[in-house]
């Protein structure tokens, strides 16, 4: 297995199913429902998969697969995190690596992860990195977080939460660069 997505669906999304904070639509270039955030002030997407389903003695990275919408809004800056659920402890729910969601509206020189646009013009962020040793760690839980801001946030539409083997991203980065 070199990757597997969770679609947006599958995902545990804040609020997803209230109207007046999401909605799920259909988009023609997708197979699945995509999610769009109509407004919220609180931004929570978690997604979960059990590692006895990857490959053993393999890393992993996830990236959440996006797209900002025009007119988007108070989305700088998030939480990322990847990690085992069962090594969750308490006071760890906001632990991770600051990721930028809008790069248009961050300020020059501040630090964390960037997305970078793909072929099909959906964006992608990395929000991690795993290793599953002999697959018996149980689930891993990959999360985009922000509720640190309380205004309201609008514009993100979310298409999956994307797995992919370490080694399968150099390849295609190398192919890539190929071309």
């Amino acid at each position: 297995m070199q990757s597997l997505w969770i679609g947006a669906r599958e995902l545990s999304i804040t609020w997803s199913e209230e109207p007046q904070y999401w909605n799920w639509l259909h988009l023609d270039s997708c197979s699945g429902e995509v999610a769009e955030l109509v407004r919220s002030c609180w931004l929570e997407i978690i997604g979960k998969i059990d590692v006895r389903s990857l490959r053993l003695k393999t890393s992993y990275s996830a990236y959440l697969v996006f797209k900002l919408q025009e007119g988007c809004k108070e989305l700088q800056k998030a939480i990322a995190s990847v990690r085992f659920v069962k090594e969750i402890g308490e006071g760890s729910a906001d632990e991770g690596y600051g990721v930028f969601i809008d790069t248009m509206a961050c300020d020059a020189g501040e630090r964390g992860r960037f997305p970078h646009c793909r072929s099909d013009g959906w964006m992608e962020i990395k929000l991690g990195e795993f290793f599953n040793n002999l697959g018996d760690d149980g689930e891993v839980e990959m999360r985009l977080i922000e509720k640190n801001n309380p205004k309201w946030k609008t514009g993100l539409v979310v298409l999956k939460l994307k797995i992919l083997c370490n080694n399968a991203y150099k390849r295609a980065v190398t192919k890539g660069n190929q071309k």
